[in-house]
C-alpha cells in the first residue's frame, strides 16, 4: 500500500522554497513556498524528480516538463490546466484565447477561475496567461515569464 501513499516535500531552490505533494507516481500540487500537504512529508522519487525538473527550468536549462502529474480538478479545470500545458516556452495566452481554443468561446471568465486554481504551480504554466492587454497576473507570473523570454534562443 505505500506506493499509493500520499506524500509531500518541501525544496530550497534559487527562487526560494517550494514544496511538492504527490500521491503514488505522480504529482498532485506544487505551491511555491512551505506548505503543509496531506500525507507525510516524506521525499519520494516522483517529488524529487519534480524538484529537480522545477530547478533546471528557474536555471534556463528546461523548457518543458516530463514529470508524471495528476491534478485533482473538476474535467473543466483539467481541459484548461492541459491547455495551459500546451502553451509554448515564453510565449502567453489570455483567457479569451484559452475558452476559443477548448471551443467555448464564452466560458473565458470560467477559464480564468480554473487558471487561478490550478494545484501545480509552475508545473501547469498558468504565469503564461496574460490580461487582454497582455500584463501577467503578478510580480511571480512576470518573473516566470520574464526568464523564459531571456531563455529563447
Amino acid at each position: 500500500m505505500a506506493h499509493d501513499a500520499r506524500t509531500f516535500f518541501t525544496y530550497p531552490t534559487a527562487f526560494g522554497t517550494v514544496t511538492i505533494g504527490a500521491d503514488g507516481g505522480a504529482v498532485t500540487a506544487v505551491v511555491l513556498g512551505e506548505a503543509p500537504l496531506p500525507g507525510e512529508r516524506r521525499a519520494v522519487a516522483v517529488t524529487t524528480e519534480a524538484a529537480n525538473q522545477l530547478m533546471e527550468y528557474l536555471a534556463g536549462k528546461r523548457t518543458a516538463f516530463t514529470v508524471a502529474c495528476d491534478p485533482a480538478g473538476t474535467d473543466f479545470q483539467r481541459r484548461v490546466w492541459r491547455a495551459l500545458a500546451n502553451i509554448p516556452y515564453g510565449q502567453t495566452r489570455t483567457t479569451r484565447e484559452i475558452a476559443e481554443a477548448l471551443g467555448a468561446p464564452d466560458a473565458y471568465r470560467a477559464v480564468g477561475t480554473a487558471v487561478r486554481k490550478s494545484p501545480l504551480a509552475v508545473l501547469v504554466p498558468a504565469h503564461r496567461v496574460v490580461s487582454a492587454a497582455g500584463k501577467a497576473a503578478g510580480a511571480v507570473e512576470s518573473a516566470l515569464l520574464n526568464l523564459e523570454q531571456q531563455n529563447i534562443r
